[in-house]
């Protein structure tokens, strides 16, 4: 009885006027926060940009049924999700198609972050003595700094509807009055050429510039009362920058060091306002220079190990991947490593396939049968010869397996790091290639054996050639 006027007391006490009115104080600023914070993510992803139009998928994946059954949706395997990655170890971009070029998918990899970091050298380097202190832009991916999982991208393209349109509004523009253009010349039209993507200066709009990467990050900054000063910070990059937009921005061609290679790349850093540029160091907790690097074509990085045998000095080159140009990865592999989670693990039975990072994801195969693919053909190469364009099936020579470090204990959604999964299970099970030891391997690398190529969700695979893999290790 004493227990109930208690509890009934209790209620009372929470229910008066005056306690309500403190809870909606101190719960308000809280919700207000949260409110806007929503507001700003959606309104900073729905803005858009002029002149363009969004890539990918989005909303929606076709890897929202990957913990169900993969193995018997088809009578062969065929692609399930493709992802290309703009940033090297931020969040990729989903397709439902791609274009696929001799260096990796359309603007897979194609920027990188680095850090500016002292680096010696070794004795006999042709650039420095030994001993001495060389500073250098070494690039940066998940294995150091899991927060780069957080960091959005979108793939924004020039849109031909609105170059269409532009064209029109154009042509009758040369009808105009003497006093509207001399309007137009005062700026009168200056929002309704933002709209259309109209270049509104010397640097050109993005649509000018081959479109753009929009990149989104989340920032708190240290002193945020109730979560108020939480923000989604946004900023764009061209995609392919003309000259004049380059020379404008002072973008500079610098070494940066990827592995054990030291490839010019071009500096974009100037394209990223210096206050979003010191929240980006903030959220990454980077204190050395923090710059962002576009692939320069004419500098890309030579593949020099698995190489198919009847092209063993042909000049297969690379961007920003770690290694060869396109990886893909068996659902029902990711399934099966699933399987050898500890069953103590908050991961088990949800193994997220993202966290592999691959570009082709297939369905329609027992576990592991890629181990074994040595060549095969997969969607389209289109080509030109004297006859014009013409299209075949796409050839891949299928390198070697992925040999797997930590990186996938990196959860792709809170960018919080496990300290044993996924990789304890796959050191336990997945140690099958000499070549990659002590590493194990999920996965495969391959090399597309053509310039141009598209592949799309659905396309089925076709093995010409199977037999046995021995990793070839890029440092000895």
């Amino acid at each position: 009885m004493l227990a109930i006027d208690f509890f009934v007391h209790y209620v009372q006490y929470l229910a008066s006027p005056q306690i309500l009115l403190t809870i909606a104080v101190l719960a308000a600023p809280y919700l207000l926060s949260n409110f806007a914070r929503k507001r700003l993510s959606t309104r900073a992803t729905s803005t858009g940009v002029p002149g363009c139009r969004r890539l990918g998928l989005y909303r929606r994946s076709n890897l929202k049924d990957q913990y169900e059954d993969q193995s018997t949706t088809s009578n062969k395997p065929t692609i399930k999700a493709l992802f290309t990655y703009p940033i090297k170890s931020c969040r990729g971009v989903e397709l439902a198609a791609s274009e696929v070029e001799s260096k990796g998918l359309k603007f897979d990899r194609m920027f990188t972050f680095a850090k500016w970091l002292p680096k010696k050298r070794s004795e006999g380097s042709s650039e420095i003595s030994d001993g001495d202190i060389l500073h250098e832009w070494r690039f940066m991916t998940l294995r150091e700094n899991p927060r780069l999982a957080l960091i959005q991208t979108q793939l924004w393209l020039p849109d031909p509807r609105t170059a269409q349109d532009d064209r029109l509004k154009n042509k009758g523009s040369s009808k105009a009055t003497k006093s509207q253009a001399q309007r137009r010349s005062q700026g009168s039209d200056l929002v309704g050429q933002l709209d259309k993507g109209r270049s509104l200066g010397p640097a050109g709009t993005f649509a000018e510039n081959g479109g753009c990467l929009l990149v989104q990050f989340p920032y708190s900054p240290a002193f945020n009362p109730f979560g108020l000063r939480n923000e989604t910070v946004t900023f764009q990059v061209p995609l392919t920058p003309t000259e004049t937009r380059a020379e404008i921005k002072k973008y500079s061609k610098e070494n940066i060091v990827i592995w054990k290679d030291y490839p010019k790349a071009t500096n974009v850093t100037n394209e990223i306002s210096p206050d979003k540029l010191q929240k980006l160091k903030e959220f990454l907790d980077v204190e050395p220079p923090l710059a962002l690097f576009r692939v320069d074509d004419a500098h890309l990085r030579s593949v020099q190990r698995c190489l198919p045998k009847e092209k063993p000095d042909h000049a297969f080159r690379v961007g920003f991947v770690d290694a060869f140009s396109v990886n893909l990865l068996g659902i029902t592999s990711v399934q099966a490593v699933d399987e050898s989670i500890s069953a103590t693990s908050e991961m088990k039975g949800k193994l997220d396939a993202l966290r592999f990072r691959a570009n082709i994801y297939i369905t329609g195969t027992p576990a592991f049968a890629e181990d074994s693919w040595k060549k095969l053909t997969l969607g389209r190469r289109i080509g030109r010869d004297e006859k014009g364009l013409f299209e075949t099936e796409g050839e891949y020579h299928v390198a070697c397996r992925t040999a797997r470090c930590t990186l996938p204990n990196v959860d792709p959604e809170t960018g919080l790091r496990d300290r044993n999964e996924p990789y304890a299970a796959l050191n336990k099970t997945r140690k099958v290639d000499e070549g990659a030891y002590p590493h194990p391997v999920l996965g495969m690398q391959m090399l597309p054996m053509f310039e141009h190529g598209m592949i799309k969700v659905g396309d089925e695979v076709n093995v010409l050639e199977t037999g046995e893999h021995r990793y070839e290790k890029m440092f000895t």
